[in-house]
């Protein structure tokens, strides 16, 4: 099967490209950054706010499936780092993403996934499903990031000419991500910089890089909201 992944070189792209790959996928990356290459994967370097260049090569590539993760997230996991690329990470998501589906239903593929978030849900006992609601009534910085989320979502979900999946990650650690042995977290943990708060109350969601990537191949033949 021909899958073109927007976002392939980044901190879930990687494994999930080695994981297409191996399943016997012919693969087409687009990313901002060099990346695969290789007999049945390849990669197009292209500005995902380009709209008639991602229309272009989603056109060549002629996928049946496409799969966005399209994200902008700093190296450094810090309060600082975080708003400073909140502009560009929320933009990349809406615009670029608003590019790469567009192109998708251009070039006429039938299946699309794209990321999406499950620690922005309301909390509550148990654990969330399909039919939690977002916490738009949580701090600013949350709330706006949930109403993202939830307007991403519905642009997918409610388009007619796509069957669209979108998948509600937990918040990601193992290799390539801030949380690994490592990683940026585990440095500023060592050098005692790391802020530790709370009371230890709450549940987070979390979830190893390579099971989102397993996850992620195995929702293709999927047209549900799933929680992972």
């Amino acid at each position: 099967m021909k899958i073109f992944v927007a976002g392939g070189t980044g901190a879930i792209g990687r494994p999930l490209m080695a994981e297409l790959f191996a399943k016997g996928h012919a693969l087409v990356a687009l990313t901002r950054s060099s990346g695969f290459g290789g007999t049945r994967h390849r990669t197009c370097h292209r500005d995902v706010f380009d709209t008639d260049a991602v229309k272009a090569v989603v056109g060549r590539a002629q996928p049946e499936i496409v799969i966005e993760q399209l994200t902008a997230l700093p190296r450094t996991y810090t309060r600082e780092s975080l708003s400073a690329t909140a502009a560009f990470n929320s933009r990349i998501r809406l615009e670029g993403g608003a590019n790469v589906l567009a192109a998708a239903q251009a070039a006429g593929v039938r299946r699309y996934l794209r990321q999406s978030i499950a620690f922005w849900a309301v909390p509550g006992p148990g654990l969330a499903d399909e039919e939690t609601p977002l916490a738009f009534d949580a701090s600013p910085a949350v709330a706006a990031d949930a109403r993202l989320v939830n307007e991403l979502e519905h642009r997918l979900l409610g388009n007619t000419n796509v069957e669209g999946i979108a998948l509600r990650y937990g918040f990601f650690y193992g290799p390539g991500t801030w949380f690994t042995p490592e990683g940026d977290v585990a440095q500023q943990v060592r050098q005692q910089q790391f802020p530790i708060v709370g009371n230890g109350e709450g549940v987070w969601s979390w979830l190893h890089i390579e099971d989102a990537a397993i996850a992620t191949v195995q929702q293709q033949s999927k047209a549900i909201l799933g929680f992972i």
